[in-house]
């Protein structure tokens, strides 16, 4: 059985179920084993087309530019973590509007989680910028043992 993504405890089969604007989210997967991964998805982007012949008729240079649906509802995430682990729940957690938005949100709430630490977490990165390695070098962790 496919697990289905939900949203305040209802569930997501389309794009229609997202808030109307809804470009990105920020989601939580919980796997069979009780850990869990944080991450964001793009569900609609802005697609730069060819312009049609009527566009091109009143401008050269015309850029016809639609937003589009991306394939959402069989995402599992995309952390190697992940692979192979038994996925209980998909949860949307929050939606945006713009890339930036669900970017901040995804970084406020691995910070908040300590996910880099908390083993509970399948995260090992946060934003490509801190690595659950990160504190190797620490030495003041060293003289505490």
């Amino acid at each position: 059985m496919e697990v289905q993504w939900t949203y305040k405890e209802k569930l997501v089969l389309s794009h229609s179920d997202l808030l109307q604007g809804c470009t990105d989210f920020v989601y939580e997967l919980v796997f069979k084993d009780k850990t869990k991964y944080i991450g964001k998805k793009c569900v609609r982007s802005m697609r730069r087309l060819k312009p049609t012949k009527e566009q091109l008729a009143i401008r050269k240079n015309y850029k016809r530019v639609e937003l589009k649906d991306v394939p959402f509802l069989k995402y599992v995430g995309s952390s190697k973590e992940n692979d192979g682990k038994t996925l209980v729940s998909k949860t949307i957690l929050y939606q945006s509007s713009s890339k930036k938005t669900s970017t901040y949100i995804e970084a406020a709430l691995l910070f908040e989680n300590d996910v880099l630490f908390n083993d509970t977490f399948n995260n090992i990165c946060i934003s490509g910028v801190y690595w659950n390695n990160s504190l190797d070098g620490l030495l003041d962790k060293e003289e505490e043992k």
